[in-house]
């Protein structure tokens, strides 16, 4: 609802001495708390307060459950802030970060894990092998043939072939799940 401020709509002092003037409407926005409220809905607010005042008093002044326990207001207002989290995580007593107490020794290397999972040394060990073993299995990159080598400076002077098409050449551009090492 905006509340519209009108001049006198048309100034005329006479029909032949001044031509007629119209001004412009100035349109203001109001804000909700000056806005007119409805009757109706004040009294129905009234009547539902008013009823629950009434079954308040007459339930010996026992609070309804969900009364200001907490319940209602559990929700997180706001995101927690970084000061907050490293507080939680860092702050004195029980909220602090907990030593490891679960360590071993990794069976295979020899090397400190936590218990219940995977050696990082040995899985690095086991990436380095997959890794050397697919590179051998490589296939030889595409190399076009000349009969005369003059022909290649001409045609291709200073071009080379970039990854991404040598990837798309290839044609073996997916992902492939590395094979497991065999069991002995």
């Amino acid at each position: 609802m905006s509340f519209v401020i009108r001049s006198m709509g048309a100034l005329s002092f006479g029909p032949s001495l001044l031509p007629r003037v119209t001004l412009p409407t100035l349109s203001i926005p109001l804000p909700w708390f000056l806005q007119p409220q409805k009757q109706a809905e004040v009294s129905e607010k009234s009547k539902k307060l008013s009823e629950w005042a009434k079954a308040h008093e007459l339930s010996n002044n026992e609070i309804p459950f969900f009364h200001d326990n907490g319940i209602l207001l559990a929700a997180p207002k706001k995101k927690t802030s970084h000061m907050k989290r490293r507080l939680r995580l860092y702050a004195p007593g029980s909220k602090q970060v907990k030593l490891n107490n679960n360590l071993n020794r990794c069976p295979a290397c020899g090397h400190y894990k936590r218990s219940h999972f995977l050696c990082m040394n040995c899985v690095s060990q086991i990436q380095k092998h997959w890794k050397a073993r697919d590179a051998k299995l490589q296939p030889e990159p595409f190399r076009e043939e000349f009969g005369n080598p003059l022909d290649e400076e001409v045609l291709y002077p200073g071009k080379t072939e970039r990854p991404y098409e040598r990837k798309l050449r290839s044609k073996e551009y997916l992902v492939k799940r590395p094979k497991t090492l065999p069991v002995e």
